[in-house]
């Protein structure tokens, strides 16, 4: 058996962190997110075929070495039902389907004995999913796609199990009102000819659509850490519950890291710097004198040297922050913050700090309003209040006239 794994949409709800990488390969945990379900399945499967097309090569780059991965490039066409097609060729009698874009603790174990099946999640707003409604064995006999008035709260998962018939289904489709060949049309198709099996996934399971689920995601993958320091630990350093220090990190004197948190590879902290619970510093990152980060992915080779509080955000790669560079992540009525999501303001969680996208530099004394977005490869100047988004490649800066008076 085989396992396809879709993963070449590019997630622009997320941008601008997918502005150089696809949703995939966001980290979580101090890894892809697509690594998790690679790990999954590895056993199950003779073969993994990762369909592939937006900023293809990050991923192929990173699991070229993987002995069971293969990769498949989507065509033209667009839409999960077409990523599913694209690997049709190379697949047997009966294949796992799972999405790219979704954390799961469950081993799926429990489909390989069904011919046909769907993996069912319980979730308190399935207004926003794919709703499955069930007969009293079980088995599907309906999928809404985002109701107005959910007539169940179990939604699809986003994993399957399919026998080879789904790709004649899929052949013989129309495209949806979208334009998209969609795997939710091939399985309304299916139920009509064969049962399928909804299956209720086990534990854990989060959909990485939006900036703070990659948080949340984060913060589910941390709580499973154990402690362990290998790297460089200066003077007076206080490393308190569950922390990862690795082999080639260092941390500087009188620093203080509260678990859970992970401090990868050539990461540098300190001195005098405040690491505190469900934060990852990634490969190369600098957090320097007397700053502060608190429940934050901060990505490869960014830096963040001094005077600094970075709190519930998310900072791509290669960015420098200036002194004194401030994330502010509560509103005063302590409603939740509102983020513009394709052109919507959508409200998500209580706290959320800046959105920030790769190669982003800020001057001294800058600030960012709970929320905003930063593009990539933006300039932000000093003394900067940012309480709107900043598209990418773009310089923000303020010019005040100086005036000299002689006495």
């Amino acid at each position: 058996m085989d396992a396809v794994i879709l993963c070449a949409g590019r997630g622009t709800r997320l941008l601008p962190l997918t502005e150089n990488r696809p949703k995939p390969m966001l980290p979580v945990g101090g890894k892809p997110i697509l690594e998790y379900i690679v790990k999954k399945v590895e056993d199950l499967v003779d073969n993994i075929y990762l369909v592939v097309k937006y900023r293809k090569d990050v991923i192929i780059d990173y699991f070229r070495d993987h002995p069971k991965v293969k990769f498949v490039e989507q065509g033209e066409l667009e839409g999960t039902g077409y990523a599913l097609l694209s690997a049709g060729n190379y697949l047997g009698d009966e294949f796992l389907v799972i999405n790219g874009d979704i954390l799961f603790e469950d081993d799926l174990r429990g489909f390989l004995p069904y011919e046909n099946a769907i993996g069912l999640v319980e979730v308190g707003n399935p207004e926003d999913f794919g709703v499955v409604l069930l007969d009293d064995k079980g088995y599907v006999v309906e999928i809404e796609e985002k109701p107005r008035n959910p007539r169940s709260n179990l939604i699809n998962g986003g994993v399957y199990k399919f026998q080879s018939d789904i790709l004649d289904i899929l052949e013989d489709l129309e495209p949806s009102e979208r334009g998209e060949i969609e795997l939710t049309d091939a399985i309304r198709v299916l139920i009509e000819k064969r049962r399928v099996k909804g299956i209720r996934l086990k534990g854990y399971w989060k959909d990485i659509g939006r900036p703070w689920d990659l948080l949340e995601g984060n913060r589910y993958i941390l709580r499973g850490i154990k402690r362990e320091i290998k790297g460089e630990i200066g003077r007076n350093v206080v490393i308190e519950g569950n922390v990862v220090v690795e082999e080639g990190a260092v941390i500087r004197h009188n620093t203080v890291i509260e678990g859970p948190a992970l401090i990868k590879s050539g990461a540098v902290v300190g001195p005098l710097a405040y690491i505190r619970p469900y934060t990852v510093l990634m490969e190369d990152t600098f957090v320097g004198n007397s700053s502060e980060i608190k429940n934050s992915i901060v990505m490869r080779g960014t830096k963040i040297p001094h005077l600094s509080y970075v709190g519930d955000s998310i900072i791509g790669e290669n960015c420098n922050l200036g002194c004194n560079t401030i994330t502010a992540n509560l509103r005063f009525d302590d409603r939740p913050v509102k983020v513009n999501i394709k052109g919507k303001v959508v409200e998500s969680v209580r706290k959320l700090g800046v959105i920030m996208g790769d190669n982003v530099k800020t001057g001294v004394q800058v600030s960012f309003m709970p929320g905003v977005k930063v593009g990539s490869n933006s300039w932000i100047g000093a003394n900067l209040l940012v309480d709107r988004d900043v598209e990418s490649n773009t310089f923000v800066y303020k010019v005040d006239e100086k005036r000299v008076k002689r006495l």
